[in-house]
């Protein structure tokens, strides 16, 4: 179960990317929620703000595969 510290053991973008490797490099964003929400105590925005954050740096690409569902692909390892 999720502690309540305030700091993560591990930053968020490297848990996700950390997870997109797991799964082989790609994921629908519900599942990779699901699989960080498990580890870490943290909202959905929370996790698509980080996404988004990814997606400016070039490091996933996120794509829309109909409403409320994105398709996440690591293009690259920070």
């Amino acid at each position: 179960m999720p502690s309540d510290d305030t700091w993560r053991s591990v930053p968020l973008y490297y848990a996700i990317v950390d997870e997109l490797e797991r799964r082989g490099g790609s994921a629908k964003d519900v599942d990779l929620y699901k699989a960080l929400r498990s580890k870490f105590e943290l909202t959905f925005a929370e996790f698509l703000r980080e996404l988004m954050k990814l997606e400016m740096q070039g490091i996933v690409y996120v794509s829309v595969l109909k409403e409320n569902m994105r398709n996440v692909e690591l293009l690259k390892r920070p």
